[in-house]
């Protein structure tokens, strides 16, 4: 079964909003105006694999490429 992590990449992030208006589940807006993983998925191995399509599908959104998916075996 595939699992990932999901984080944002702070420095790239340029606040644009595209991650949490697609993904609000997955992505919020930080009290600094950049995207953020929601607290129940930070640092989280994810394994639903809806969830693991729209993770990757913010990143391949994402503007400056901030979102980071690691691929977990």
């Amino acid at each position: 079964m595939a699992k990932i992590k999901v984080s944002i990449l702070k420095g790239d992030c340029m606040g644009c909003g595209t991650c949490y208006a697609a993904y609000p589940e997955i992505f919020e807006m930080d009290v600094d105006g950049k995207a953020k993983v929601k607290d129940e998925f930070n640092n989280v191995e994810i394994q639903d694999p809806a969830l693991i399509e729209k993770a990757k599908s913010a990143a391949s959104m994402c503007p400056n490429g901030a979102i980071k998916i690691e691929e977990i075996q």
